[in-house]
């Protein structure tokens, strides 16, 4: 019986590690592919585009958008997990090693309340409103900066790479979702301010459905299905994760388990 458990602890040290130079391979992807894209773009941005004033002022507001934000938030997550993925390799020797308590705070904390979330709500509601009516999101005026592919960099590719992530990485379902949900609607709430300073600033919307809305009902209407949609993206990750680690057991049942 102890030969067993000895195998399998050791099959099984083997197969997270294997998982690891995986999630590495996820977060090099991520870098290459959003980096390689932000330099593409920047070196075919011609003079005579920047005569169009709405090519200009895209230019000038780029930073605002909340697709440049999620692909932002995907590299810093990706840098933080190959810190994380780095340590463990380096300290594979020792035994029962953990990472920082405020490194993987900083990993966990990321993900579950705004990348995963803010990933699934830019993919929807972009490729929603581009395949009904792409004025309302993306207007012609932009294909002179962004190519189809750099498009499905920003808008497609973060789906399969936050995937790639929950099926590598375990998760666990926190006693309390309060902090996350917290951080999500302050982040959200801090882009909102963005957008209506932006409104103020320049009189332009970022997004010209916007422009439509303003004024009526459905502005604040349009503003609470966000959140709602958010809150339901935020759940689905749990639900992901269960499926695939199953529940976490706590300190008092792993002993119960002892006895």
């Amino acid at each position: 019986m102890y030969i067993l458990v000895c195998v399998f602890l050791k099959d099984l040290k083997s197969i997270m590690s294997n998982l690891g130079y995986l999630r590495m391979l996820g977060y090099v992807t991520t870098l290459t592919m959003h980096i390689g894209n932000i330099v593409y773009v920047g070196m075919n941005l011609k003079e005579d585009d920047l005569e169009d004033k709405r090519v200009r002022i895209f230019g000038e507001t780029r930073r605002r958008y909340l697709t440049c934000w999620t692909f932002f938030l995907h590299m810093i997550y990706a840098i933080i997990g190959l810190t994380c993925e780095i340590l463990l390799i380096k300290n594979s020797n020792i035994r029962n090693y953990s990472l920082p308590k405020h490194l993987k705070g900083c990993r966990d904390t990321i993900f579950a309340a705004l990348l995963w979330p803010a990933s699934l709500l830019v993919f929807t509601v972009f490729w929603s409103l581009f395949l009904y009516d792409r004025s309302l999101i993306f207007p012609d005026f932009i294909d002179k900066v962004l190519t189809p592919t750099s498009n499905h960099i920003m808008h497609t590719s973060i789906i399969p790479t936050i995937l790639w992530e929950i099926l590598l990485q375990p998760r666990f379902e926190p006693r309390s979702h309060v902090k996350y949900i917290a951080q999500l609607l302050v982040y959200m709430l801090v882009y909102l301010g963005v957008l209506i300073y932006t409104y103020m600033e320049r009189g332009i919307w970022l997004y010209p459905i916007f422009k439509k809305l303003y004024g009526t009902i459905y502005f604040p209407l349009t503003l609470s299905i966000v959140f709602v949609l958010l809150l339901i993206f935020y759940r689905i990750q749990w639900t992901i994760s269960y499926l695939i680690y199953g529940k976490e057991k706590t300190k008092k049942e792993k002993a119960k388990k002892v006895r």
